[in-house]
């Protein structure tokens, strides 16, 4: 009986191990079974910043701030957010890579700041609201700085890139990071911005295996600083040991081949874009400051997914945020971007 059993139980043990262990095929196969609808959307702070750092005295940089903040308010996130959310409902990315994804607070000077607008926060309840629940897996903070905005007010403004993750879709080993390279600019007052950089990540966990989804919004004004950040999420990503796609605000036209565009495309990605709409435009930027502009002006193609050749294959793309019926009741585009989505799946090998 004992002889009997243990023979039982080493057949059982074998038997175990052998469906536990996937042939080449069983796992090519496996890979070809990988799907990810992504999506990548720059959704504005709500105003233009760059007029702040030409101020020549420190009474214009006041002044051009409160006038930056007063842009916020009249761009009315809440708004564009119910706009935003209309636009993902459609789509229903299961991963979204958001930038600018801004966090306003004021208050008198010197005094306690009280949160004024929270995008997050905001866009989270108006995805709610249209019946989708999405989570932020990864908040990559790099941005934040005070300034007056008048004789007894001023304004905080802290930058955010964020991967939001719709509910029900597993995740693991979320990670946020600054780029080693940052913007500095002196100003003729003596204030000097630094303004860095960074990028996220998740791994999807997803029936034919885990694929790393990366997001990130690269440096808009300094090529040198730029390139040296794509270079650098470049070389990160090139350690997964997963599929990997790369989204967000890389900043650099399908031109720009010793940029962004060109590290990637030419080190290994494919802009899904190109692949599954060539010669279609794509534009995603950029509208007016105010967003208020009529017609659309995007006119530039600088938001991509781009994905890992041989690993993953892009089957469907689409721009969105780019008609005068997404726009809000009061006329205002839902973000100076475009957005674009992607569905991925695990390539043929």
């Amino acid at each position: 009986m004992a002889r009997r059993l243990t023979t039982l139980l080493v057949a059982t043990g074998l038997l175990t191990a052998t469906l536990g262990m996937a042939s080449p095929d069983q796992a090519a196969d496996a890979g070809r079974h990988r799907k990810l609808d992504v999506a990548t959307y720059n959704v504005y702070q709500g105003t233009d910043l760059t007029t702040l750092v030409a101020a020549p005295n420190l009474p214009e940089l006041v002044r051009r701030a409160g006038i930056a903040y007063g842009q916020v308010v009249a761009t009315d996130f809440p708004s564009r957010a119910q706009a935003i959310a209309r636009l993902i409902k459609k789509e229903r990315p299961e991963v979204i890579g958001l930038q600018e994804v801004a966090l306003w607070r004021t208050g008198p000077l010197g005094g306690d700041l009280t949160t004024t607008y929270d995008f997050l926060a905001i866009l989270l309840d108006a995805l709610h609201a249209e019946g989708l629940d999405y989570r932020a897996d990864a908040v990559d903070t790099t941005f934040s700085g005070t300034l007056p905005i008048s004789a007894t007010r001023q304004a905080s403004f802290t930058d955010r890139d964020v991967i939001l993750v719709r509910e029900g879709v597993r995740t693991v080993h979320a990670e946020s990071h600054r780029y080693a390279a940052k913007l500095v600019v002196p100003t003729p007052f003596g204030i000097t911005f630094t303004i860095p950089r960074g990028w996220s990540s998740v791994d999807v966990n997803l029936p034919g295996g885990p694929v790393r989804v990366a997001n990130t919004h690269l440096e808009p004004v300094a090529p040198p600083i730029r390139n040296a950040q794509a270079q650098e999420l470049h070389t990160v990503l090139e350690q997964s040991p997963y599929p990997v796609t790369a989204v967000g605000d890389f900043n650099s036209l399908p031109t720009d081949t010793t940029g962004p565009y060109g590290t990637f495309t030419g080190g290994g990605y494919v802009d899904a874009w190109h692949a599954v709409e060539p010669g279609k435009s794509g534009f995603t930027t950029t509208q007016d400051p105010d967003l208020r502009n009529v017609p659309s002006k995007l006119s530039r193609r600088v938001d991509y997914v781009f994905h890992r050749a041989g690993r993953l294959a892009a089957v469907r793309a689409e721009v969105f945020g780019d008609k005068l019926t997404d726009r809000t009741p009061n006329g205002l585009w839902p973000s100076d971007h475009a957005g674009l989505a992607v569905r991925l799946r695990g390539a043929r090998r």
